[in-house]
């Protein structure tokens, strides 16, 4: 068994036990950009369970400023999220929706990286 074997396992098991922490957070991916490359279109929302923790952390942007998060997301069951993102992972213009209603921008995807998949494991999403 490799250590991304573990790793897999473990996120398993991660998920098993925290479920009763995972909140049901509302998820949109872009469908059409327009002719400037702006998001145009999103899917219609679909539901999926992740742990959302409201701390604020200091992200630093594609221009190198520091922008704070309003939350993070941590999505553990990854069978869930290869279902709804047809195994392509989320984008940084996807839109996702808080159970209290707010939404930020996405500052930062992230986890550790999958050599099966090429997608992180598992999947932090950092909104601002």
């Amino acid at each position: 068994m490799g250590l991304l074997d573990v790793l897999r396992s473990g996120i398993k098991t991660a998920d098993k036990i925290l479920k009763p922490l995972e909140s049901t957070v509302s998820y949109q991916r872009v469908m059409t950009r327009d002719e400037y490359g702006a998001p145009a279109t999103y899917a219609s929302p679909v539901f999926i369970p992740a742990i959302v923790d409201f701390k604020s952390v200091p992200v630093r942007n594609k221009e190198g400023i520091t922008i704070y998060s309003s939350a993070t997301l941590t999505f553990l069951d990854l069978a869930t999220i290869e279902e709804v993102t047809s195994n392509a992972g989320f984008y940084a213009d996807d839109e996702f929706i808080l159970p209290d209603g707010t939404t930020g921008k996405v500052l930062s995807l992230g986890g550790f990286m999958d050599a099966g998949t090429t997608r992180p494991l598992p999947t932090t999403v950092m909104i601002g």
